[in-house]
């Protein structure tokens, strides 16, 4: 439950920062007249050009551009308080809620205390309604926890309720993914039947076996039996693996009630 909960503050963070646009460490930004907006580091301006440096994603491959004024619409460069307010208000995005899980009141309690300490901190910041509001939201949740209710859907409830819920949706995202699983495992059967084939071929009279070949395709002929020999053992590895896992999904899928005969459409020719 533990790493659950860590992996919904994970992903919350995850999308907070897709969702608001963080900078990162590319707090500089130039706004072209053509609405283009080059972020990265700003190393000088003048009155005639702005140069910045800029990077990518991994911050492993560097350049400078020139920019002149003229074709320069805004530049922002905030101020070490901003870049203070920035990550501090970047930190927050950890504290996600999840519209399927609740979490245990300390839990709470800690989003709740940050969510103080930013607004203590930063009382004029232009993030304060937002803040304000999510802060209000994690005081609400923590008093539904403490009155022992539990949440799914968006919904609150008492645990005996949220079971049923869980496993039918459960039971649907299993009924999603059993077809694409199916289709994998055949096509896991043919690559291994595949090799398989080719390794018969090569192995007989109608293939190579007893056979005087010239150099050349000699040659030729030893790096397809090298090659085969090195597919069937992946070809059955990777059929194994696939059948497994669709056998662990489809028991699942029966235990939660599921009624679609996947392992018909396995067997299928």
């Amino acid at each position: 439950m533990k790493y659950l909960k860590r992996l919904s503050l994970f992903v919350g963070f995850v999308l907070f920062l897709m969702s608001v646009g963080v900078r990162a460490d590319e707090d500089d930004s130039v706004t072209l007249n053509s609405g283009e907006i080059v972020k990265g580091r700003i190393t000088s301006q003048t009155d005639t050009d702005v140069t910045i440096e800029v990077t990518n994603e991994r911050h492993t491959i560097f350049t400078t551009q020139i920019i002149a004024r003229s074709d320069v619409k805004e530049v922002y460069k905030p101020t070490p308080e901003q870049r203070r307010e920035h990550a501090a208000y970047e930190a927050l995005g950890r504290y996600q809620l999840n519209p399927d899980q609740e979490f245990k009141s300390a839990d709470y309690a800690e989003g709740i205390a940050a969510f103080d300490k930013f607004l203590a901190t930063y009382p004029n910041s232009e993030h304060t309604t937002n803040i304000t509001a999510r802060q209000t939201e994690w005081r609400f949740e923590k008093f539904e926890v403490d009155n022992g209710r539990v949440k799914f859907g968006d919904k609150w409830m008492l645990p005996d309720a949220k079971k049923p819920l869980v496993e039918e949706q459960q039971r649907q995202n299993l009924e999603e993914s059993l077809p694409s699983q199916v289709r994998i495992v055949k096509a896991a059967r043919a690559r291994a039947a595949a090799a398989q084939k080719e390794h018969d071929f090569l192995h007989s009279t109608a293939g190579y076996k007893g056979k005087t070949l010239p150099p050349d395709e000699y040659t030729r002929v030893m790096a397809r039996y090298a090659a085969n020999d090195a597919e069937i053992p992946k070809a059955n590895a990777n059929l194994t693996a696939a059948t497994a896992k669709f056998n662990e999904s489809y028991a699942q899928y029966q235990k939660l009630g599921g009624t679609v005969n996947y392992q018909e459409q396995v067997d299928a020719k």
